[in-house]
């Protein structure tokens, strides 16, 4: 994307800019907390020369065509948040049905059950309304980019919980790498942030409804 103009509507551009193109590069793989199987780095553009054949629609549409790809992205994030989730309970299901104290598998206990009880109810309705939302893009409806934005808030919230307390459950353990729960500890947590904060998801949301 880039700036070909000073009007707020029509100043922004999308070009694609090929692999080989003089001008383009790439900064070293930055270090992060997590998805470490995904490498990031800057993209770099030094007296980079992109021709007009490489133009995607017209001048100007650049924004247009960003912001028509944000109501699924949320969706998308959301299935990851929900779907490691659903992994570190399942592991949590079986770890408590195999882990002893006190004589009997902790699994056992009601305070154990109480906390998959919950994971399970919350994960299941951050799970439906996220389909909902995603019917709702599928057929354009015009309130998508409230109930996509109310999805991906509450399932990558829900989805961080579902984790913490999974690793909660594995005890010390949890914390270690030969189990799998830090991992989607440590994975999950930059859902909160893609494709739009959680905080600015929330102002999507009570904008729309101020609206009405």
């Amino acid at each position: 994307m880039v700036r070909t103009g000073e009007h707020k509507s029509g100043g922004i551009t999308c070009l694609v800019v090929e692999k080989g193109t003089p001008g383009l590069s790439f900064g070293a793989p930055e270090k992060k907390l997590g998805w470490n199987a995904s490498p990031t780095a800057q993209v770099i553009f030094e007296d980079c020369r992109v021709p007009v054949a490489n133009r995607v629609g017209a001048e100007g549409e650049g924004f247009r065509f960003a912001m028509a790809g944000l109501d699924g992205g949320r969706i998308n994030i959301g299935a990851c948040s929900l779907g490691g989730a659903q992994r570190c309970l399942d592991e949590a299901v079986s770890y408590t049905r195999d882990r002893q104290q006190f004589g009997q598998a902790i699994a056992d206990f009601q305070n154990t059950q109480f906390m998959l009880a919950d994971m399970a109810t919350d994960l299941e309705a951050a799970r439906a309304l996220l389909y909902l939302a995603a019917c709702k893009v599928s057929a354009n409806a015009p309130d998508k980019s409230r109930f996509s934005a109310m999805a991906k808030r509450l399932s990558t919230d829900a989805g961080s919980e579902v984790v913490n307390k999974a690793l909660q459950l594995f005890g010390g353990y949890g914390y270690l790498k030969d189990y799998p729960i830090e991992r989607f500890w440590r994975d999950l947590r930059v859902h909160s942030i893609l494709e739009g904060t959680n905080q600015v998801m929330r102002m999507i949301v009570g904008r729309d409804l101020l609206r009405q």
